[in-house]
Parts: C-alpha cells; sequence; structure tokens
C-alpha cells in the first residue's frame, strides 16, 4: 500500500490581516457528506467528514486548503467488520493552527464512536487525493509520507513536497477515552504504520484531536460585501430582491460562494477543485455579473488574462503546490521546481473570454467607464507579467479569429473546431464519454465560435479593442461569424423517424430500468406517435459521423447568442419535456439523453453512474434558465431577468411567431418546474437519480455511490452559484 501527503505557505500576516471581513465558519451537508468551510485571516479550508448514519461508505476525513492547492486525507476502518464507526468533528472545535516555522492550517477534535484502524492516508496535494478517491486507488509511491514521531498518544506524520521547500505536518492526538496502538513499517515509507485507535470504555466516545499544517502561500479571500453589489446598486426590481441578503452574508449561499473567491483569482469548487478553473469561472462571471461589484468581476477577468499563453489560449486548469513538481517532472522539466503548470488542452474556454468581457464593458452597468482596467498590467510570475490586459485580450482575439477563419472560407466537417491533437477532451464535459466519444463538439462550434466572433465586432467597434495590423478586424468577424451561424448547426442536425424513435424509447426503458409510464405522455410539441424527431447531436466524430445523443448544450447558444434561428429554439421546445422523450425529470434538467441514439453503447457510457451522462448539473439548468429568459426578454416580453442587456437590432425574425414564442415560455414553466423538483441541490455540483417504478417518480440518487469510479459532487461549486442572479419568472 502507497501514501501521499501535502503542505501551504504563509502569507505576510500585516496583508492578511486585511481580509479579516471575509472570515467563515460554516457548515453544509451534501451527498451524504458533512462540510465545513473554515477561513481567517490566516488561513482557509475545507473539512470533510462522513455524514452520521451513512452506512454505504468509509468513516473518511478531508483537509482542502486553497494554499497550494494541498490538504490531507484518511480513512477510518472499523476494527471488528460487524460494529457500526461513526467519525465526527466535535461542535466547535475547528480553528486555527499555528505550527513551527509558522506553518498554518487549521486543527479540531473527532469522536469515535468505536475502535477504529487508520486506512490510506495521502498528505500533500488534494489532486492527488483526488486521484485515489476518483482512480481506483491510484496512487504514486512520490507521495507517500513519513512518521516522523509516534507513541501511545501521539503520532506525527509529515511529507516534504517533491521539489521544494514546502512541507505538511498532521499530527494526530489522543485526549478523553482514547488510546494509540501503533505498529511501526518495517518497509520504511513504501508501507504505512499499522495504527489503531482504541477506546478503553467502548460505552463511552473516543477523542482525537488533530492539526493540519503546512507553508504554502495563503492569498486574500473576498468576503461578501466585496463581492455582491448591495440591493440598492441593482439594476432593475428582479436585481434588487435576487441581492438582499447577499452583499452583508446573510444569506448563506453568499457565504459559501465567498470561500471560492479571492483577491487574485477564483477557485472551482471544493473539496475537489481548489484552485483556478478558466471555464468554470468565466461561465459563472457571465451569469453572475449583473449582482457582482466591478471589483470582483475585474478579478475574475484579469485571472483569465493573466493566463493566457503565447498563442492567446486561454487556460483551462492551474496546478500549484505539490502536484506541479509532480506534472514538471513528468514533463522532463524538473529544474521548474512546483512553478504552475498551466493546462491549455480545451477548445471552449479561449471562446469564453470575449463574450463575457463584452458583455461586462458594453451591457452591464458596473462594466460601463470601466475600461481603464484594460491597461492594468499583468502581476503574475510568468512570461505575461507587466503585458497590458488590453494586449492579451488582443492576443486572444487574433488567435480566435484565426481559429475561425478556415470554416468562414469554406463550410465544412474539417474546418469545424475539432478537439486538439492527441486530446480526448476538449469542453465543459471534460471527458471522453461525456462527448460520446466525439472529437467535435455542439456548444463550441454552434454557440462559442460565433459568439467570439460577435463579440469582437462589438469591441473594436466601440473602440474598446484595437487589433495592431488589422483595420477591418471587426467586419471580418461579423462576416464570419454569420458564415458559422449560417452553417455549423447543420451538421449536428439529427432526424429520426418516428416508428423507429417509438422502437428506441421502448428499448430505452428496459435498458435503463425506468417503465413504459414514462412514454406514455405526449411530448411537449404535441408531436405525435409516427412522427420524426430532430435534435441536434451532442458531438461529431472526425469524418462527420454524428454522436446522436440529446442534450442541453444547447443552452450556450441561448445565453451567448443575438440571433438564434427559429428551428434551434423549436429543439430547444421538443428537449423540455419529460425524460426520457426529453431532458426533464420532477428532480432537474439531465445534461445528456441517449435514449435514441444509434449506437446503442451509449447508453451505459452516458447512464446515470456517468459523471457527464443522464445526471443533473446545476450550471446547466441555470445557463438554461437564463439563456430562455434573455431570448424572450429580446422579443419584448415581461419575463423576469437579472440579467442586463439591450435586445439585437433588428429585432430576431422568430419573435413574430407568436406560437413559437408561446411553446417557449410553455417550456420555461417546464424547466422551472423541474429545477424546483430539487431546489435543496442547486448549489451543489453535480446529482444523478434513483427511480421509483411503483410511483414513477425520480429522486435525488448519489453519484459517489453510483459511480464506478467514486465520482462524487462537491457540496460548493462556483458556477452552481449561478442560480443567485437567475429569477425564476414562475414564482
Amino acid at each position: 500500500m502507497l501514501v501521499y501527503f501535502c503542505v501551504l505557505l504563509l502569507l505576510p500576516l500585516l496583508v492578511l490581516a486585511q481580509v479579516s471581513d471575509a472570515n467563515l465558519n460554516l457548515h453544509l451537508t451534501s451527498g451524504g457528506y458533512d462540510n465545513y468551510l473554515w477561513r481567517s485571516n490566516i488561513t482557509a479550508a475545507q473539512v470533510l467528514l462522513t455524514s452520521p448514519n451513512v452506512t454505504d461508505r468509509p468513516q473518511r476525513f478531508v483537509v482542502g486548503m486553497p494554499a497550494g492547492n494541498s490538504g490531507a486525507l484518511s480513512y477510518f476502518l472499523p476494527v471488528e467488520g460487524d460494529k457500526t464507526l461513526s467519525v465526527q468533528l466535535l461542535n466547535g472545535t475547528l480553528e486555527d493552527a499555528v505550527g513551527d516555522f509558522d506553518n498554518v492550517g487549521v486543527q479540531g477534535g473527532l469522536s469515535f464512536s468505536s475502535d477504529a484502524i487508520l486506512g490510506v492516508t495521502i498528505i500533500g496535494a488534494v489532486r492527488a487525493m483526488r486521484d485515489y478517491v476518483e482512480g481506483n486507488g491510484t496512487m504514486h509511491e512520490i507521495f507517500n509520507y513519513t512518521v516522523t514521531s509516534f507513541n501511545s498518544s501521539s503520532i506525527h506524520l509529515h511529507r516534504g513536497w517533491i521539489n521544494s521547500s514546502h512541507s505538511m505536518d498532521f499530527i494526530l492526538t489522543a485526549q478523553r477515552n482514547m488510546i494509540f496502538n501503533i505498529t511501526p513499517s518495517n518497509n520504511g515509507t513504501f508501507t504505512p504504520p499499522t495504527v489503531i485507535f482504541q477506546l478503553p470504555d467502548p460505552s463511552k466516545l473516543g477523542i482525537v484531536s488533530w492539526n493540519v499544517v503546512c507553508n504554502e502561500t495563503v492569498f486574500p479571500g473576498t468576503g461578501t460585501s466585496s463581492l455582491f453589489l448591495e440591493d440598492a446598486q441593482a439594476s432593475n426590481a428582479a436585481g434588487a430582491k435576487a441581492l438582499q441578503g447577499l452583499a452583508n452574508g446573510s444569506v448563506v449561499s453568499a457565504e459559501q460562494i465567498s470561500f471560492l473567491a479571492y483577491q487574485s483569482k477564483s477557485l472551482a469548487g471544493g473539496w475537489r477543485f481548489l484552485t483556478y478553473f478558466g471555464r468554470d469561472t468565466l461561465i459563472a462571471l457571465r451569469l453572475l455579473m449583473p449582482i457582482f461589484t466591478p471589483e470582483a468581476s475585474e478579478s475574475v477577468l484579469g485571472a483569465v488574462l493573466e493566463r493566457l499563453n503565447s498563442t492567446g489560449a486561454a487556460c483551462h486548469e492551474e496546478t500549484i503546490g505539490d502536484y506541479a513538481s509532480f506534472i514538471n517532472i513528468g514533463n522532463g522539466m524538473p529544474e521548474l521546481g512546483d512553478a504552475p503548470f498551466y493546462d491549455y488542452k480545451m477548445i471552449d474556454t479561449d471562446l469564453y473570454v470575449l463574450p463575457t468581457v463584452a458583455h461586462y464593458f458594453l451591457d452591464i452597468p458596473q462594466g460601463h467607464n470601466r475600461t481603464a482596467f484594460l491597461s492594468q498590467v499583468s502581476t503574475l510570475n510568468n512570461p505575461n507579467i507587466n503585458i497590458s490586459f488590453h494586449d492579451l485580450l488582443a492576443r486572444n482575439a487574433l488567435y480566435n479569429l484565426e481559429r475561425a477563419e478556415p470554416f468562414a472560407l469554406k463550410p465544412s466537417v474539417t474546418n469545424l473546431l475539432h478537439l486538439r491533437p492527441g486530446q480526448p477532451v476538449g469542453n465543459w464535459r471534460d471527458s471522453n464519454e461525456g462527448i460520446g466519444y466525439g472529437k467535435i463538439p455542439f456548444d463550441v462550434n454552434v454557440a462559442l465560435v460565433p459568439a467570439t466572433l460577435r463579440a469582437i465586432a462589438r469591441l473594436t467597434e466601440a473602440g474598446i479593442l484595437v487589433l495592431k495590423g488589422q483595420p477591418n478586424a471587426g467586419k471580418k468577424a461579423q462576416q464570419y461569424a454569420e458564415m458559422w451561424e449560417q452553417h455549423a448547426a447543420g451538421f449536428f442536425s439529427v432526424k429520426v423517424k418516428g416508428a423507429i424513435a417509438q422502437s428506441r424509447w421502448k428499448d430505452f426503458v428496459v435498458r435503463a430500468n425506468l417503465t413504459d409510464t414514462l412514454l406514455d405522455s405526449q411530448n411537449a410539441s404535441g408531436h405525435g406517435a409516427t412522427q420524426d424527431v430532430t435534435f441536434y447531436a451532442l458531438s461529431l466524430h472526425d469524418d462527420g459521423t454524428k454522436v446522436d445523443v440529446m442534450h442541453s448544450d444547447l443552452g450556450f447558444s441561448l445565453l451567448f447568442a443575438s440571433n438564434v434561428p427559429s428551428a434551434l429554439l423549436q429543439r430547444v421546445v421538443e428537449l423540455l419535456q419529460p425524460y426520457p422523450k426529453g431532458l426533464l425529470t420532477n428532480i432537474g434538467m439531465v445534461t445528456a439523453n441517449p435514449a435514441l441514439s444509434s449506437n446503442r453503447t451509449q447508453i451505459s457510457v452516458l447512464s446515470r453512474e456517468s459523471y457527464h451522462g443522464t445526471v443533473v448539473w446545476s450550471f446547466q439548468q441555470a445557463l438554461m434558465a437564463a439563456g430562455i429568459a434573455r431570448q424572450l426578454k429580446f422579443c419584448g416580453n415581461s419575463t423576469i431577468s437579472i440579467d442586463i442587456e439591450l435586445p439585437p437590432s433588428p429585432t430576431p425574425s422568430w419573435c413574430s411567431d407568436k406560437s413559437l414564442v408561446s411553446s417557449l415560455k410553455a417550456a420555461q414553466t417546464r424547466l422551472w418546474t423541474s429545477i424546483k423538483g430539487a431546489e435543496t441541490q442547486i448549489f451543489s455540483e453535480v446529482w444523478s437519480y434513483d427511480f421509483d417504478r411503483t410511483t414513477n417518480q425520480f429522486s435525488v440518487g448519489d453519484l459517489a455511490v453510483l459511480s464506478p469510479q467514486g465520482t462524487e459532487s462537491d457540496a460548493i461549486q462556483f458556477w452552481s452559484f449561478t442560480f443567485l442572479a437567475v429569477a425564476d419568472p414562475t414564482a
């Protein structure tokens, strides 16, 4: 058995003292785990333990810290297999910890209900912890810890980072009714010690104190008052209502998202993604921008621009701390030590930058007269240091113009944007399985490329963006956008004959262990049983063959495009009907539905057990809901919307189709009914479903239990909090 470990750096206390208003001490339960969020003027951490009375998984203890994306993970197993073991955080014990050499972290107390043995323990990078949890026990000996000291009342685990001066300590100390029985390893760090926690009096709880500290760099947090506008600053009544209780932190979800917000960047989610992810923060910002302060919006935008590469591509993920050393060694560059590693493999992250910037400066009141932001220079210690944000943005614009040009000049499958060579992923679905093993994603080509081109045109026309040597860049971008809008979607169009569709639906409910009763209802658009079914493919293979799976990614077009064709809106209406004919269940909108796929293996690939399969992603629901509201607003419809954006001129031609507008409004209502079926989940990352064949109802299912890989949902996810800025028009 191999074991890992972790570390944290300390910023001067003088700096951290300035952010004491960002302090947090929160408790929330999600997916069978109790989560504790702690932030003070010297540290920040998320602590997670298996919830009481949860018996379908081992007792697990996690400490995750944004500093260095570092932490510790331990499993506790019952000594006697027939005894139930519960390990819980003692109320009120979580607090700051300061160790030797000013190492900082958190400490607290744990209660044990019975004798336990220390299982797999990892100290070091959160990414290494995630690799183990979701990688079928993947571990590398380079992450093994050492035992510094031990006796019957204490054990001190230590780990120095692979290639730097940073380190982490994890100390366990016996308190009341507890004795440690420790047998050291006789095989160095290759075999962990045997640690048994013994309760002298089995009728009472055993108490252990713990301490996790390291010397990674702590960065200042952003409190709710710096993150959100005051409600009096809102631009409309819906915004004022949404902002109530956010700036002062009286709404707990405002404090939860603030745990992921820092002055230099925002984090994707916790505990598994306590680091920078470009796509996640850009999508979140696009939706949250109407209720964010300009400083909060510019913090996100600045972090994105600072991390562009030399070609203009945007960083997907920033790897820092100990895991950065691991990657640098793997890339044959150990001399880099733990210098951050920037991942640029995604093809979609680059395309969120300009539409988000354009929305900020040209639509949102907070962004008006804030273009001085673009004159600021990057301060991040990478090759972009001292380059202005404007010049970095221009780099991204030129890069995307170049990528879009081949298809604009000659529309063909070959000239659509494919995944990067050798990469199995490239869009938000972030897995080979997630896009059905295709290579050409729908969202990138149909929604994001034309949206980026339109944003270039808007920004250059406004004089905000100047592309040197490209005096006609705006006009060119406009022309290119029209070609993409006219031709890209057609390559993804799928039509299934009515009789074949009926046969596949009946087969699907059997394979998915559902019931025929779900097929009895007519679909929302009134199609009869013999009518053909038309939808857009999830992706294409390199040769243009379609991955004929229904999906929710049409929401990207609704949110980012201003001239959505009526055909796409009709597909949205048809998607937003009850599953398995559409995407809607009584506990949310699933993000993929393989029921009509001609490749029946997609049913198991994109099942309720798959991270990007027939599961509900909260941000996707917010994206779809906000997108529909945006499109209806373009028609002068009275739907409630917090977002600020003038309708395009001329008004979209489909607005005159009263039947389509009415159908879209009905679909909006169905969507919100579905969303509200699992309101308690909407700020978490993702959930699956369980199905009751007697009642024909769905209930929230725990993906961590269902997934063969153990993939679980984060309790807090930055883009899931976008619902704070999406108004329910049916309320």
